[in-house]
């Protein structure tokens, strides 16, 4: 009996460090940061073995990959950038489906970690997420949003022209369709856009298009001289919310003239639910669509 009791006991202390390590060997992206570590160049390596393994776990975690891969990817905006790019370009997918809501999240949110920081490599994630921003924004049917990264890209590399070192390779097709896609930097409205005198506040994440997120939606009222020219057409009003909720700035930044007033004021009345990120309440920026019709 005793020898017996003996033995089991040591099986049991056998099995200690096999027990205690299995969590660290599935806690999530962990074979994906071994990956990168041990690729020459990290994230400058071969892309097409890292999103393998990228994509490896992307099937291992199923529904929990959103909520894990937020968490994981933190505070580096490299990695911001080559998951999103994970995620929606077709080179890296290895049979699994696209997913370019959640990359749009993820440049998003890397756009967030740099928008405050003035150094070079800074900017230069900057123009790159911005770009690929752009065209996912385009593709997911979101105009105003596009033409919001466009600027922001393109207002960089005219004040930097070095950064085009930073600008990510593109098709021919994805070329054209950025092309395609509207921005005041070459317009009139540069000036106002780049050098407004009262910019807006800077906020801690980028929530898209936001109408579907207010609370308390304000309609914008139509005015009287805007019907009788026959003002009609989506107006897009770039706005940051505070911490409770509230609009502290709103501009329209697309639309027609007659209509820009209007939209504005209804947008400063509109409220929110609070945002947080971490459990912390943060600013949020994004757009309001109004669409006017006769």
């Amino acid at each position: 009996m005793t020898r017996n009791l003996a033995c089991a006991l040591v099986l049991v202390f056998l099995s200690l460090p096999v027990l205690s390590a299995q969590p660290q060997a599935d806690a999530p992206f962990v074979t994906l940061e071994r990956a990168v570590n041990d690729e020459k160049g990290g994230w400058a390596g071969d892309k097409r073995k890292l999103s393998a393994v990228f994509d490896s776990e992307r099937r291992r975690l199923g529904d929990r990959l959103e909520s894990e891969l937020l968490k994981w990817i933190g505070k580096d905006p490299e990695r911001h950038y080559w998951i999103s790019s994970f995620l929606e370009s077709e080179s890296y997918l290895h049979g699994n489906e696209r997913l370019p809501q959640l990359s749009l999240l993820v440049k998003q949110q890397g756009l967030a970690l740099v928008q405050d920081k003035d150094d070079r490599e800074s900017r230069g994630y900057i123009v790159r997420l911005s770009i690929t921003a752009a065209l996912l924004s385009d593709e997911l049917g979101l105009a105003a949003l596009a033409s919001s990264y466009k600027n922001e890209a393109e207002t960089l590399l005219v004040r930097y022209p070095d950064l085009g070192v930073f600008v990510p390779g593109a098709s021919e097709e994805e070329r054209r369709r950025y092309d395609a896609i509207p921005s005041p930097v070459k317009s009139k409205e540069t000036v106002v856009v780049v050098g407004d005198p009262n910019p807006p506040p800077r906020a801690k994440i980028s929530g898209g298009v936001l109408n579907g997120k207010a609370i308390k939606l304000m309609k914008p009222i139509y005015s009287a001289e805007a019907h009788q020219a026959g003002a009609t057409g989506t107006v897009a009003v770039q706005l940051v919310i505070d911490e409770g909720g509230n609009v502290i700035w709103a501009k329209a930044i697309s639309g027609h003239p007659l209509l820009l007033k209007a939209a504005e004021d209804a947008a400063w009345q509109t409220k929110f639910e609070p945002i947080r990120l971490s459990g912390e309440l943060v600013k949020v920026s994004g757009i309001l669509m109004y669409n006017f019709v006769r």
